[in-house]
């Protein structure tokens, strides 16, 4: 009798079934959240204003300047808006996702595990590490600017090897280097030659630097950035290519006026971006870089090698930049799952390993159990009721099955690993009971797109309305979904109300101010201009009517309570 289909399936394209899962797991949450604030919104507001104003290489942001980030990504969301007349998303979301599965698809072929179980629960692992869960979801540059560098150092590996065509990788080689800063910024045409200068140093085949970093390589390179800079230059001028070259990348690099820490802030990162993984990862490169794990350093094998060199050189370098953010570890994820495999297959499932990862995975379902009996008691715990009451979206039954899957997740992960000694199944149930979780509270995730960003309560805003924001962190991507400017006063009411109230005419039209609810309580003088005039909640958001001729106040949705 022949194997079923889905068998047949499993054995030969375990991948695609893991990223059809993955994806199944994700869709309601890349369908239904809203765009952040933060990150996502501004992106949005600055390629609306490229396409506003014509131009693909200088871009700005509330009309001034915006040369933080270069084009790739810019462009990515222009074609989108362009295609459907609309941002979306869904759409925009698979720039996240897609490259993370191409990320997983050429670590599977870098590793060439041969069981079916290993390559899907390395594939969970690695989908399912925090910080790569979220850069999957999330929109942001580095998840594409970590494929390219991947995609750079995996061209160089097959040259080193002598595998596949040697030509055409020295040509892509370049091509994937450019790409990465193209996306990105610094890191991408730093970490791949610091990576592969390294890894030769180490060989003591320091002669072979040229080989495949040589003309050919930098000419490339310096070649497609003259065109990149010379269509700056040309919709720019000068001052936009001093503020692309000098104060976004030197700058930056030697004293940050953004996200600037200690040199030491990466050793405490690291253990906060890969959870439930973190003592595994970890605990492999230590394996690696000590004679502990059964070789000596100095005959590793190649490939263990190269991931570990990639990741120490890779770690220090950003360590050394003035400007750190956790986001910025992205490019070395992958390696360190790598060189995970590669200790793993040297050494074998050791004991070590296996407290590793019970510890995190028992942890998160005490979290899990924890969530499940607040959110059932919430109601008759007094300080935790006060704290739920302003996310009234909690009360929802999804919410509650989602922490008991994630629970059930962690109790068969640990029977898989301490009763049944397959450790490659245990991994594959933790990190299918988080998508599995993913799925079942994104259900709720309409409501809580309340607190996620703007969408909604921009919904409430009249057509007709000018809009004005006091006490709002970058409330001026509201344009985005008001298709109009916003004022944003940020915390001067008093400056907002002598430009927007005492100088206000029945002809200017009616004016809604947007402020933070928890902000009230906090100046008196905005509470009260808010309970005088017609006011509503959405969130944590209290938006107010002001219009000249009816100042009567009404309140909907809920009472002002100070």
């Amino acid at each position: 009798m022949s194997k079923p289909v889905f068998d047949n399936i499993l054995t030969r394209h375990p991948l695609v079934v893991t990223f059809l899962f993955i994806t199944l797991c994700l869709l309601p949450t890349l369908v239904i959240r809203d765009f952040t604030p933060d990150n996502e919104l501004r992106y949005l507001q600055i390629a609306d204003e490229a396409i506003e104003n014509g131009t693909a290489f200088a871009f700005t942001l509330d009309g001034e300047a915006y040369a933080d980030k270069p084009p790739l990504y810019f462009w990515i969301v222009m074609l989108c808006k362009l295609l459907l007349g609309k941002h979306s998303m869904l759409l925009l979301s698979l720039f996240s996702l897609i490259p993370a599965f191409v990320i997983i698809a050429i670590m599977d072929k870098w590793t060439a595990l041969e069981k079916v179980t290993d390559r899907m629960a390395i594939a969970f692992m690695m989908m399912t590490s925090a910080l790569f869960l979220g850069l999957s979801v999330f929109l942001r540059m580095d998840m594409l600017m970590t494929m390219f560098i991947l995609l750079a150092l995996r061209s160089f590996w097959l040259m080193y090897t002598g595998e596949g065509n040697t030509k055409r990788q020295s040509f892509l080689l370049p091509v994937w280097i450019f790409l990465a800063l193209f996306v990105k910024g610094p890191v991408g045409i730093l970490m791949p030659p610091v990576a592969i200068v390294c890894f030769l140093l180490v060989k003591h085949r320091g002669r072979e630097i040229g080989k495949y970093l040589g003309w050919k390589t930098w000419g490339i390179i310096a070649g497609l950035c003259l065109l990149w800079f010379l269509g700056a230059y040309l919709e720019g001028g000068k001052g936009y290519i001093q503020n692309l070259l000098v104060h976004q990348t030197v700058d930056r690099a030697v004293n940050s006026f953004h996200h600037k820490a200690p040199f030491w802030y990466y050793f405490a990162a690291i253990w906060y971006i890969f959870p439930p993984y973190m003592f595994l990862v970890i605990g492999a490169l230590f394996v690696s870089l000590s004679k502990s794990g059964g070789r000596e350093r100095g005959n590793a094998d190649d490939a263990e090698l190269f991931f570990t060199v990639t990741i120490i050189s890779t770690f220090v370098m950003l360590s050394l930049f003035s400007s750190k953010m956790a986001i910025y570890l992205a490019p070395i994820m992958p390696f360190m799952v790598m060189l995970f495999v590669e200790v793993l297959r040297r050494t074998g499932w050791k004991k070590w390993m296996t407290w590793s990862l019970a510890v995190p995975v028992g942890l998160m379902g005490i979290v899990a159990l924890a969530v499940f009996i607040g959110l059932c008691l919430g109601d008759k715990i007094p300080a935790l009721a006060g704290i739920l009451a302003q996310f009234p979206f909690w009360r929802f039954w999804a919410l509650k099955l989602a922490t008991l899957v994630l629970l059930s997740g962690a109790v068969f992960s640990l029977y898989y690993l301490f009763r049944k000694k397959l450790p490659s199944i245990s991994l594959i149930f933790i990190g299918a009971s988080m998508l599995l979780t993913m799925y079942v509270a994104a259900s709720r995730l309409s409501q809580a797109n309340d607190w996620v960003g703007y969408g909604n309560l921009c919904e409430t805003i009249p057509s007709d309305a000018e809009v004005a924001t006091v006490r709002i962190r970058r409330a001026r991507p509201m344009k985005v979904y008001l298709g109009r400017e916003v004022s944003d006063y940020q915390n001067d009411f008093e400056k907002f109300k002598a430009a927007e109230v005492d100088a206000r005419t029945l002809s200017d039209g009616p004016l809604v101010l947007v402020t933070r609810t928890e902000k009230l309580a906090k100046d008196a003088d905005l509470a009260a201009f808010v309970e005088g005039h017609d006011h509503w909640f959405v969130g944590p958001y209290c938006a107010v009517k002001y219009n000249p001729d009816n100042n009567n106040p009404s309140i909907t949705e809920q009472p002002l309570d100070l």
